[in-house]
């Protein structure tokens, strides 16, 4: 990454019971941190450009060149190729985030039916189970006009994509996989700063897949705050709130 700083970044990615940072406040400085709570997290960096691992905009029935599908979604797995586009899933649709899930089955059928009302498609697992996660988000972006401008929604993967000069095709939890996201990060941070990451989740509930994909988010916010990133899509869609559907690495 450049020397030159001037603003902080925080990368962040979700992890069991919370959320994984990555912040980087200098060229050499680098802090991880769990929170459960991320609207506290980041009252503490008013400033900070923020890449986050999560669906920002939701599509619905009015907007989107098709109905409850995100155009960005299609082109981040488009762009990844098989097998890394699976890695991609289907972001869910806005009126989600009003269904309680204290009963996860029956969540997960009325999900499906609300969903296939608007689309033709089901809810997958994989988002029912980042749901909570969605909602945290997107109420604190409805609440502050001011995040808007600085929260960003990323993609690991693209980001891997972007700094080993193609997609990875292991998972992240294979050893080749790993290795390679590894070698991906130690070439833009450093081995020794990587290491020294790691040393700090030792005893916490972050995963060290977690703490990859919250570094590689924190490098693309370096990249957003430059206005060197990649946009998908091209021609930006925004949800009925006004929130832009696109990812960014």
């Amino acid at each position: 990454m450049s020397d030159e700083l001037k603003c902080t970044l925080i990368g962040i990615d979700a992890c069991p019971g919370g959320w994984c940072s990555c912040i980087q406040s200098g060229p050499d400085d680098l802090d991880i941190r769990f929170t459960n709570a991320l609207g506290s997290l980041l009252e503490e960096y008013p400033d900070a450009v923020i890449a986050i691992d999560i669906p920002i905009g939701l599509p619905d029935k009015t907007t989107g060149m098709e109905p409850g599908i995100r155009q960005c979604d299609k082109e981040a797995r488009r762009f990844l190729g098989f097998p890394r586009s699976s890695s991609v899933f289907s972001s869910p649709v806005r009126p989600l985030l009003d269904i309680e899930e204290k009963d996860i089955a029956k969540a997960h059928r009325e999900a499906s039916l609300v969903t296939m009302s608007i689309s033709d498609r089901k809810v997958s697992r994989q988002t029912m189970n980042i749901l909570p996660r969605i909602r945290e988000v997107d109420d604190l972006l409805q609440n502050s006009s001011q995040l808007r401008e600085r929260m960003f929604e990323v993609h690991p993967e693209l980001i891997f994509m972007e700094i080993n000069g193609e997609a990875i095709d292991e998972s992240k939890r294979t050893v080749g996989g790993r290795a390679q996201r590894m070698d991906c990060l130690h070439e833009v941070f450093g081995p020794e700063a990587v290491e020294s990451c790691i040393a700090m989740i030792e005893g916490t509930t972050i995963k060290v897949d977690d703490l990859m994909d919250a570094l590689a988010c924190c490098w693309s916010a370096d990249r957003i705050a430059r206005g060197k990133h990649h946009e998908l899509p091209a021609r930006p869609e925004f949800d009925s709130t006004g929130l832009r559907m696109t990812i960014r690495f």
